[in-house]
Formats: C-alpha cells, sequence, structure tokens
C-alpha cells in the first residue's frame, strides 16, 4: 500500500475508499475492507500494509486493528 495524490478519477476513488468491519479476527477490533474490491482487506505482513483476501486465521488477526 503506498499514498498517490488524487487524479479526480472516479476509479481513483473507488480505489482508495475502504469500510470499516467488525475485526476479522476480533469484533473489538477494526477490519477496512476494499470498497472496489470485496473480500480484499487492509493486512499487515512482513512489516508493510497490503490489501489481499483473507482466508485463514492468520490472515484475518493480521487484518484486525486495534486502536489505542
Amino acid at each position: 500500500m503506498w499514498l498517490e495524490k488524487n487524479d479526480g478519477s472516479t476509479r481513483f476513488a473507488s480505489d482508495a475508499t475502504f469500510r470499516q468491519r467488525a475485526g476479522l479476527a476480533d469484533p473489538a477490533g477494526v477490519s477496512y475492507e476494499s470498497s472496489n474490491y470485496p473480500g480484499r482487506y487492509v493486512r499487515h505482513w512482513e512489516y508493510l500494509l497490503n490489501v489481499q483476501a483473507v482466508s485463514t486465521p492468520t490472515d484475518r488477526v493480521d487484518a484486525t486493528f486495534h486502536t489505542q
């Protein structure tokens, strides 16, 4: 995941939009699902943030975030 300057296109807006969901591994946390690619979530993996499909218990933990 990286930051890009908004080019004003509809596609950019869709790709840059995520929906907050209950945490996939812990409902006390939150997960962020891609608006443009349902079923793909922001996930931390190897010290980076990625947008990936989530299918295993480890994936669900990696896609669950807790605020402080």
